[in-house]
This record gives C-alpha cells, structure tokens and sequence, in this order.
C-alpha cells in the first residue's frame, strides 16, 4: 500500500507539518528549552548525553556529559538548528531517573539499509497507533537515518511500564525490536543500569549526517503550553513537574468502560453457566470457554473467568490459580481447533496477521460471519465500539482491525454506518473451512442440523472415525456443540 504524501487530519492540538520543517519553523526557543527541561526528568543538570562533530576527525561524538550544563547546552543545541552557533552541538537525553521512571519514551525506526520508506510506514503507523490515547503527547521526526518517535506525558511512569507499552505498539504494527531495525528508549538495561542509553533530542543536529532532524507531525502543543519554563528564564534548576497517579500509560482501554451492549452480553454468559454443585468445575468452565473463545479476546475473556468464578466461589473448591491455569490450557485448545479447521484461502490470510489482536479481530468476525450464515443472511454488522470492547482495544484500534481485514479481502464492507441507528454492513470473502472427507461446512448453519452433530469436525483427514479413541471423540463431539451454540447469540 503506498504512503500518504501528507498525513490525515488529528484531532484538535495536533500539529501536522505537511512538508517535515526545522525544529525553529515550528516552536520558539522557549518551547525547545521547556521540551528539553522535561525530558531531563528530574535529573541532575549534567546527567544528559552531548552529541558533537569532532573537529578534528570529523566523526560524530556521543558521551556522557561530564562538568556541562543540561540548560546551556540545549541553548546552544538552537543555535545550531537556527544555523547560529559558531560550533554546531546537539544534546540528547536519557529516559530514566534515580527512581527509574520518565516522564517520555522513544522508538528509533532505523534506515541504516536503505529501507527508508519501510522506516516511514512503520513510524506513522506506531503514530497512528499511539495517537489513540490523549494522554500520550507524540512527536514524529526524520533523524537522518531512519524516523523518531517520541511519546512524552505529564507525570513521570515507571520505566518497566514505558517498556511495556512501546513493546505493545511494537508488537502490534509487526515490528521486531532489535538493534538495526527498531530500537526502544527505555529498554531493559534501563530498569538496572544508573545511565541506559539515551537519545537526541527532537529537532537537534544528527552528527553523522551533519543534518538537523526534520519534525514530520506533533501533538506536543497542549502539554508544551503547561510546562514550566524555568532554563528560558535562565534558571538552570529544573522544576519537576507535580507526580500524579494516572495510570493510562497503555494502549488498552478500561476495563469498565464497556459499549452498552457489552455488559449485558457479559452478564448473560455469567448466569447462562452456574455452578450449582461441586465437582463440576471444570465442565462448566470447558462450556464457558467454548463460549467465550467465540466472542472474545483472550484478555477479556480471562477477565469473565475471574468473574464467574468470583462469583460462584461457594460452589468450587478449586484455587484461583489452578482454575485459571485451566482456563489457558482450555483456551488454547480451542483456538488451535479453530484454526484447524480454517479453510486454506481463510488460513493464509491468519497467517499475515501481525498482532494478536488483529487475529483474535479475524476469528471474532468469523464468528459473526457464521451466526448470520446460521440465520441465512450473508451480511451481519460490526460495531465498532462492541469490538472494541472484545477484543480489549479502543474504538479506533478496532478500526484499525476492521480495516486491516478489508485490506486483505477477508470482509467487505456492504452498507455503510448509521450514526445512532445501525452499525456498518459486511460480508465475509473467503471460503469457509470444510473437511474434505464429507464435505462438512464448519459453519453454524451445518453444525446447528441434527445428522450434523454426530460428525466429527477435526479429526485427521486421513484417519477413519473408528480409528479414535472413544474418548477423543467425545471431546471433538464436546467441541462442535460448544461451537454451534456460541455463534448464536451475539
């Protein structure tokens, strides 16, 4: 898919540059300094990284600051993107504190290959991503050899947390962190080691290239507007910014903030499986399951778990830990049968999904694909905020989940949204998985008829039904009345 030559519109706050400009075309001075003031985190004036071009050599320099000023160097950092300095310097700076938190992350997409135009699509699509939580404050830049992403908040975050959430984004737009290819500020040195490794700053020369870095997008000027701007007063003491206890540092939303069809979907799973009894546990939680796997993503679905069996704790004797030890092998048993039983155009395209979100998206609407096939209708709707809510995403991840599935011809969309009345229409592309010995649709409208039901959905191609052992199945029988029920009722 070709790039955008622009970017699409943000939401209010959001800077856009059309065109990547300098650094000293978007901000003051005064901006620059306050951003370079945060980004020390609390830290002492000369714990930050200086970046020069030796005069001698003319190969770029990278150290530890020793006996120089954080507030005289970034000064002097503008002069050198203004082109005034007499001797060009850039400054860099470390997202760690003494107490091991920052109050801003990182992603170096790198280009060292030549690959600059995959550098950019992964960069805007981490911005894209990350831009789906107003917390997180970004500025996209081209560092001369490849793109950065810097996230900044108002209050300061442990570093283990930082290094989950650029993990995640990572994770989710199919980026492996390596070195060479993308790297993360902090990463895990950072939790043990008093100094890690830092990063320029936005907009400050690349000795290497002798470039300064271009701002391509930003969202900074909310959270610029607020900071203390004690260095452009001429003051080299940082004032910290007031600690809070926000925790929305993730790419996950809430986990009350449920669409209003969703908690009553919930709800009814709970009461549709008691336990009224001890000793039957397991089976209700197996039948719980083969619900769940249906209609939700795994993290959701743990969460149901929990409840269900807060709820009924009375009538188990199980711990927790144990049951939702179950849970996971229950879990993973099912999803592998269903991803078994894909047909080969419907497993190839499993196959180029990148998150575990998009693939948890692919089987959630193969679902829904499957209970309007049960109906005898070929469309059936997609709410965006109910999938959301599924798969444990914000709306505009959802979005993106849909979109990736209309991209690669899994769905197509047939009637378009109805605010407050009635979601998008789609329809599902790709044949659905059938068992060549019998010619069997895994589907729900075939698993739902009576001669059905005796049929044995995954067992080998090649092995007979009198081959398996009675008690095998059982369990597959088990399965596909799991299965047939859960696609009805969405």
């Amino acid at each position: 898919m070709p790039l955008p030559r622009r970017l699409p519109a943000l939401a209010n706050n959001c800077f856009v540059v059309g065109e990547a400009k300098r650094a000293d075309v978007i901000w003051s001075e005064g901006d620059f300094l306050a951003l370079c003031e945060h980004m020390l985190n609390g830290n002492p004036p000369d714990h930050f990284l200086a970046a020069w071009i030796d005069s001698e050599s003319g190969q770029a320099r990278f150290a530890k600051a020793r006996r120089s000023r954080a507030d005289k160097r970034a000064r002097w950092a503008w002069a050198t993107i203004t082109g005034k300095a007499k001797a060009q310097t850039s400054i860099g700076f470390y997202p760690s504190n003494a107490e091991r938190k920052s109050r801003w992350a990182a992603i170096d997409f790198d280009a060292h290959n030549g690959e600059h135009e995959q550098a950019r699509k992964r960069s805007l699509e981490a911005f894209s991503l990350l831009l789906q939580n107003p917390e997180l404050h970004l500025i996209l830049c081209a560092s001369g050899n490849g793109y950065h992403l810097f996230i900044y908040t108002r209050e300061l975050h442990p570093v283990s947390r930082w290094i989950v959430l650029l993990k995640q984004a990572c994770e989710w737009i199919g980026v492996p962190v390596t070195d060479g290819t993308c790297e993360i500020f902090p990463n895990e040195r950072a939790e043990s080691h008093r100094v890690g490794k830092g990063i320029r700053a936005p907009g400050t020369l690349n000795p290497k290239t002798g470039t300064v870095s271009l701002i391509e997008a930003a969202t900074i000027k909310p959270l610029l507007e607020t900071l203390p701007r004690t260095w452009s007063n001429g003051v080299g003491k940082v004032t910290c910014a007031r600690l809070g206890n926000s925790n929305t540092l993730s790419l996950q939303k809430s986990t009350n903030t449920y669409s209003l069809s969703t908690r009553p979907l919930i709800e009814g799973l709970l009461l549709h499986y008691p336990v009224q009894r001890k000793g039957t546990r397991n089976g209700i939680l197996m039948n719980l399951i083969g619900d769940l796997v249906h209609k939700f993503g795994r993290e959701i679905s743990q969460r149901i778990v929990k409840e269900h069996y807060e709820r009924y704790q009375g009538q188990i004797g199980t711990p927790l830990d144990e049951h939702m030890r179950d849970f996971t092998t229950g879990w993973n048993g099912l999803v592998s049968k269903i991803v078994e039983s894909l047909s080969p155009a419907e497993a190839n395209r499993f196959d180029t999904l990148r998150s575990e979100h998009q693939r948890e998206g692919f089987l959630i609407v193969r679902a829904f694909a499957g209970a309007a096939e049960h109906k005898g209708n070929k469309e059936f709707e997609i709410s965006q905020s109910s999938l959301a809510d599924r798969l444990n995403i914000t709306p505009p991840g959802a979005a993106d989940v849909i979109r990736k599935l209309c991209e690669l011809k899994v769905i197509a969309q047939t009637q378009g949204y109805v605010r407050h009345k009635k979601s998008a229409q789609f329809c599902w592309l790709l044949p659905r998985g059938r068992h060549k010995g019998n010619g069997i649709t895994l589907s729900a409208q075939c698993r739902s008829q009576p001669e059905s039901r005796g049929e044995l959905a995954h067992r080998p191609r090649s092995a007979p039904r009198e081959a398996l052992p009675a008690r095998r199945r059982m369990e597959d029988l088990n399965f596909r009345r799991r299965t047939s029920c859960a696609t009805q009722d969405f």
